[in-house]
């Protein structure tokens, strides 16, 4: 996998293009927005006040960034993974004062998964933190919901832990594949760890993703985040997202913000959504 890339922007609208490569089919446009506000509480000027967040995913199977959009000034990173990440900094930011920061994308989706390739398929098979494929329990289970080929195994495991995972509301902090198999409850995201555990224990490369679900063009907001998990085959990433009971069907309702998984380039890989630094300073998505 490749490293990171930066780009600057130095306009206070800044507009990131990635033409159109020749490659798969994405037919769907869909234009998200969404928004942060970022103050100081103090009563002191912040010097270097930083903020980050995730742009959407550059290319997936089913989604690729072609326009992005942001009122002030960032430094844009791609890191190994795909991830896009937005910095801003504020030289300046006054005491008790705020800035918006508003950001836009423009998506071509698809609902047909286009082939990609994966420099490293192995790094999708790993056991990894909250990703306990090596776990006798998981392995026995992973075992038992085999079926033969790797598009029924990941669609045995996707029925086993719709049906078996009780949605417990939200869990602020992440718990892993390894509790939702004992105690068989836990969000999206632990809905997405088991799966992805549960996969990678019978060989088939699966990663989690971090993003909103919609269904046409539209406003994020911060209460919509969700979790899904991905699984590589025939050459193409497919959704499995048992928490919302969708199997590999209708993913350009899926906007990918984030690939999880260990990126040495990002340094921030830990944050799911944004990042700040400043002391005084505060974040929230609008």
């Amino acid at each position: 996998m490749g490293g990171t890339i930066a780009v600057v922007g130095v306009l206070a609208v800044a507009w990131i293009i990635w033409g159109p490569s020749g490659e798969g089919d994405y037919p769907i446009q869909r234009t998200i927005r969404y928004s942060f506000t970022v103050k100081n509480d103090s009563a002191h000027y912040i010097q270097d006040a930083t903020f980050w967040t995730y742009a959407p995913v550059k290319t997936t199977s089913t989604q690729r960034t072609i326009n992005l959009e942001a009122s002030h000034p960032y430094t844009l990173k791609t890191d190994a993974l795909g991830n896009q990440q937005l910095h801003f900094m504020f030289k300046a930011l006054p005491p008790y004062s705020n800035k918006i920061v508003r950001i836009t994308a423009q998506l071509a989706l698809s609902d047909e998964p286009n082939d990609l390739a994966v420099d490293d398929r192995e790094a999708f098979l790993q056991p990894a933190p909250y990703i306990q494929s090596d776990a006798p329990a998981m392995q026995r289970l992973a075992k038992n919901i085999s079926k033969g080929s790797d598009y029924k195994t990941a669609q045995a495991i996707y029925t086993w832990a719709a049906n078996n995972i009780k949605y417990s509301g939200y869990i602020r902090e992440d718990r892993g594949a390894l509790y939702a198999l004992k105690q068989r409850k836990g969000d999206c995201t632990e809905s997405m760890y088991l799966f992805t555990a549960l996969s990678r224990a019978n060989g088939i490369p699966a990663r989690g993703v971090g993003g909103y679900v919609v269904n046409k063009s539209a406003v994020l907001r911060a209460e919509d985040y969700h979790n899904w998990a991905e699984f590589y085959y025939d050459s193409a990433w497919w959704i499995a997202d048992p928490q919302k009971k969708t199997f590999a069907k209708r993913p350009s309702r899926y906007i990918a913000m984030r690939i999880m998984g260990v990126d040495k380039s990002n340094s921030q890989a830990s944050s799911h959504r944004f990042a700040y630094a400043g002391k005084g300073l505060t974040v929230l998505m609008n």
